[in-house]
């Protein structure tokens, strides 16, 4: 046997008395093949049984005789090894009949179950589990069905008089019977606190983020504030595997792990996504095998083996073993092993690699048997061998690996054979009822059947499929009601009761698919809503509960993303595929709950982007904006709804835009008549209900002091009074107040100290004060507080500057940002207002490039320093936003280094401390 050791630990809880509601016990328990405790879809069979197990009382399909396997098993999923499931409960379906009373009339009842993991076949779990009291509860005869109901109870009747101190214990109610509809608001607190009683111990200490008075009325005494540690963490790092198609992936039962393909060249390298955070880990390509596709990948419950393939250079019999734990590769020897080979299947029997076919200039119908304990390989049996083929499928039974179609020198294949390992023999399979020849089509094991469907038939391309029962040796045709369209190229997998159909060519590129059903012979569409766009040559694994896809190609274009599909309400969530390509320049917003990044310079000019949500942890692709130009030194500005993009340079100016609504992922073109003139380097506020422009360049050096009004209610632009006073500039800043717009410094040839506010109710501009201004500057920073404008940083065009100001509009007056502890001088650095403190973060000072910062308090004019541990790259030009509780980092220079990396920084806060006598 396959399966080393299988271990099972169960509760029994009744749900029923007699007759009254339906005969059910509640089984939990666990299974683990080997040491690894299984995950995924387990087939189950169960039954009663007398002490010696010869005969049965009851088994789940009521075929059992003698305490022999029942014929139909239960489909249940199995979660890190645990399991649950209600026996006697019939909407499970034709495996699972009722319990009837009168097996609870023998004296010893135990509980015999067999497992099918899939591959090792049905196995007898030892030893039997007796059943104790609690199954027996269903003939309590002693009251008769019914007879204590509320009409026997008197109103009151029930009180505490009649309830002994500690009479209702836990052992006495069932787990979630009383819940907050059973409790009156409060009542549980009123009965800690009449027994002077608390959820904390006395002595106890309670964290709250303000000074708490209702823990003061409770009695709580406030002794002292604690200050948490500021930190950085690092997020989504864009680390998912480049685009790519005929790659392979295997399922941990936690991670799908991706590795090889091609996307225009051979790859080695891959990637580990875990839909739990929807986040990747690039695999390490320390040791890898060479670059390769159409090679094969099994998962062995602790490794992923590689073997095979061709990568243009030849074709391969070389392998790797990659460990997910210590993110590692071990090689697989090459001594006795098949040759070198590509379009070949591999099986994992549970111990062993089952490599068979393909081709290496001709058709093969050899393989052998690779043990990773012993790092080994065995020769397959010649004898009884089915003829040469490649692009067939295999399965594994739980004791035979079946081969079935495939391509043999001009033929299209419809024959096969059956491999027992145990003996190192050959079946064939049956040709009676088989569906026609074919290649390029997928498999599925159910338990108890392979099902082979779709494929291609000499450029005919097929939508029929069959099913083999090798018990009987025969064929079953399938419903060809409801089934996809005919297809190649396509993915398979199994889900326990349904195998799903997704995808692939038909001379065009398809998006669509649907689950079949054996027990019923039919077809159920996959939804559409939220898919992938379509692909061929993608992969796909199964999690248990979710079908993931991921990559593949579309008429010619590779893929780096993909979905998840749950069959349960036939529905898909986005596999975060990556961060968008690494940049500076990009523009950032926050919507309140993502940052929005668009266009940027990295090499090349872009007009792509993402949203990354940091709940979520995950980024989403922004949808193309068709007919917006790439660009950077534009502007962005957030309207509540929708990012507004405006201007810019590609090597032209531009003065056009788009909105851009997350909610539909769809772009809105801005107006042109009456925007303002081209321009870049400009700076741009949101008001409320306009976005303002103003300042910038044309191309050259025609340096503008002018701007417009872009209202995206009425899709129009209104003109602005240019009576600003200010010369024109590039690279100025602004913040709007709440009423006005404060331009101050930038660059024209020479670089600026002063600035105006703008109000736009008047379409008039105020001078803002020189006396007290930091001295001129760009490539600084500003922030609004609610009261006052904090700029900081920046260059003089001969050195960057590490002083700042703050300005207050009501008295038209500046003070001081104290120097002492400021970070040191800096531009093209970030500055975010967390509502109560400006962090600065990153930036440079030719030749340096910073990884530093500090944050300031104006309340107290002062400074603190960013803790440097664990902090991103050193940088410039990259973005930063406020979330409400982190500052999010994204982008990025470096030199000629560009990045996507993704990291928060959370800043240390007070902590009020309250302690219950």
């Amino acid at each position: 046997m396959n399966i080393r050791t299988l271990i099972t630990a169960f509760t029994l809880l009744t749900s029923a008395l007699h007759a009254q509601v339906p005969q059910l016990v509640n089984y939990q328990g666990r299974v683990a093949v080997g040491a690894v405790n299984f995950d995924g879809s387990g087939s189950f069979k169960f039954a009663l049984v007398n002490a010696a197990g010869t005969t049965t009382y009851w088994s789940n399909d009521g075929t059992s005789v003698g305490g022999a396997q029942p014929a139909a098993a239960v489909t249940l999923t199995v979660t890190k090894g645990l399991y649950s499931v209600l026996l006697g409960d019939t909407s499970l379906g034709a495996g699972m009949t009722a319990i009837p009373a009168s097996v609870w009339t023998n004296p010893d009842v135990r509980l015999r179950v067999w497992f099918n993991d899939g591959t090792n076949g049905s196995q007898l779990l030892t030893p039997d589990q007796r059943i104790a009291a609690v199954g027996y509860a269903m003939i309590a005869g002693s009251v008769s069905d019914g007879a204590i109901t509320s009409a026997k109870i008197a109103a009151g009747a029930v009180t505490n008089t009649q309830l002994a101190t500690n009479a209702v214990q836990s052992g006495n109610i069932a787990a979630g019977a009383v819940g907050s509809t059973q409790l009156s608001s409060g009542a549980a607190a009123a009965n800690l606190n009449a027994n002077s009683q608390s959820g904390v111990a006395s002595g106890g200490l309670v964290l709250s983020a303000t000074e708490n008075t209702a823990l003061v009325n409770a009695g709580y005494v406030r002794i002292g504030t604690t200050t948490t540690a500021d930190n950085w963490q690092q997020r989504v790092n864009g680390t998912a595997p480049s685009a790519r198609a005929y790659h392979k992936g295997v399922w941990t039962g936690s991670e799908m792990i991706l590795w090889g393909g091609y996307n225009g060249v051979f790859l080695n390298d891959g990637g580990r996504y875990n839909p739990a955070g929807n986040n990747w880990t690039a695999l390490s390509t320390t040791g890898a095998p060479l670059v390769r596709y159409q090679h094969s990948t099994v998962w062995t419950g602790s490794e992923m083996i590689v073997w095979g393939g061709t990568n243009g250079g030849g074709n391969l019999n070389t392998g790797g073993r990659y460990n997910p734990a210590s993110n590692s590769w071990a090689a697989v020897s090459t001594a006795g092993a098949p040759s070198a080979r590509y379009v070949h299947t591999g099986v994992w029997t549970g111990s062993e690699m089952i490599i068979f076919g393909g081709n290496n200039g001709a058709d093969l119908n050899d393989g052998a048997r690779y043990n990773p304990t012993g790092n080994s390989w065995t020769a397959v049996s010649a004898a009884g061998v089915p003829a040469g083929r490649n692009n067939h499928t295999a399965v594994w039974t739980g004791s035979e690996m079946i081969v079935w179609g495939g391509y043999n020198a001009g033929s299209y294949l419809n024959d096969g054979g059956r491999y027992n390992p145990g003996g190192n023999s050959w079946t064939a399979v049956s040709t009676v009822g088989a569906p026609q020849g074919r290649n390029q089509h997928t498999a599925a094991w159910t338990g108890s059947e392979m099902i082979v469907w779709g494929g291609d038939d000499n450029g005919v391309f097929l939508n029929t499929g069959g099913r083999y029962n090798p018990a009987g040796n025969s064929w079953t045709a399938m419903s060809l009601v409801g089934a996809p369209a005919a297809r190649t190229l396509h993915s398979s997998v199994w889900t326990g009761s349904e195998m799903i159909i997704w995808a692939g060519h038909n001379g065009g590129t398809l998006g669509d698919g649907a689950r079949y059903s054996p027990a019923g012979n039919s077809w159920t569409p996959v939804s559409n809503i939220g898919a992938p766009v379509g692909r061929r040559v993608h992969s796909t694994v199964w999690t248990g509960s979710e079908m993931i896809v991921w990559g593949g190609d579309n008429a010619g274009s590779y893929l780096n993303d993909g979905g998840r599909y749950n069959p349960a309400g036939n529905s898909w969530t986005a596999v975060n595929s990556t961060a968008p390509a690494a940049r500076s320049f990009q523009t950032a917003v926050w919507t309140g709950s993502e940052m929005i990044v668009w266009g940027g310079f990295n090499g090349g000019f872009l007009n792509d982007g993402g949203r990354y949500n940091p709940a979520a942890n995950s980024w989403t692709a922004v949808n193309p904006a068709s007919g917006l130009a790439a660009r950077n030194l534009h502007t962005a500005v957030w309207t509540g709804s929708q990012m507004i993009i405006w201007g810019g340079y590609n090597g032209s100016v531009f003065n056009d835009g788009a909105r851009y609504n997350p909610a539909g992922d769809s772009w809105t073109s801005v107006n042109p008549v009456g925007a303002p003139g081209q321009r870049h380097a400009h700076t741009a506020v949101w008001t409320g209900s306009e976005m303002i422009v103003w300042g910038g360049s044309t191309f050259g050096a025609a340096y503008l002091n002018n701007g417009g009004r872009y209202n995206p209610a009425s899709n129009t632009w209104a003109a602005m009074n240019s009576g600003s006073g200010l010369a024109p500039r590039v690279f100025p800043t602004a913040v709007w107040t709440g009423s006005e717009m404060i331009v101050w410094g930038g660059y024209n040839g020479g670089v600026f100290n002063d600035g105006a506010r703008y109000s736009p109710v008047g379409d008039s501009w105020t001078a803002v004060t020189s006396v007290g201004a930091p001295s001129a500057r760009y490539y600084h920073t500003v922030v609004w507080t609610g009261i006052e404008m904090v700029v900081w940083g920046g260059t003089n065009i001969t050195i960057s500057l590490a002083d700042g100001a703050r300005y207050n509009p009501t008295g038209n007056s500046w003070t001081a940002v104290i120097s002492s502890g400021a970070p040191t001088a800096r531009n093209l650095h970030t500055a975010v207002w967390t509502g109560s403190e400006m962090i600065i973060w990153g930036g440079t000072s030719n030749p340096t490039t910073f990884a530093d910062g500090a944050r300031y308090n104006p309340a107290g004019n002062t400074w603190a320093a960013v803790t440097n541990t664990g902090t991103p790259t050193a940088r410039s030009n990259h973005t930063a936003v406020w979330t409400g509780s982190e500052m999010i980092v994204w982008g990025g220079a470096n030199g000629s280094s560009y990045y996507s990396d993704t990291f928060s920084y959370t800043p240390g806060r007070v902590m009020y401390l309250y302690q219950r006598p």
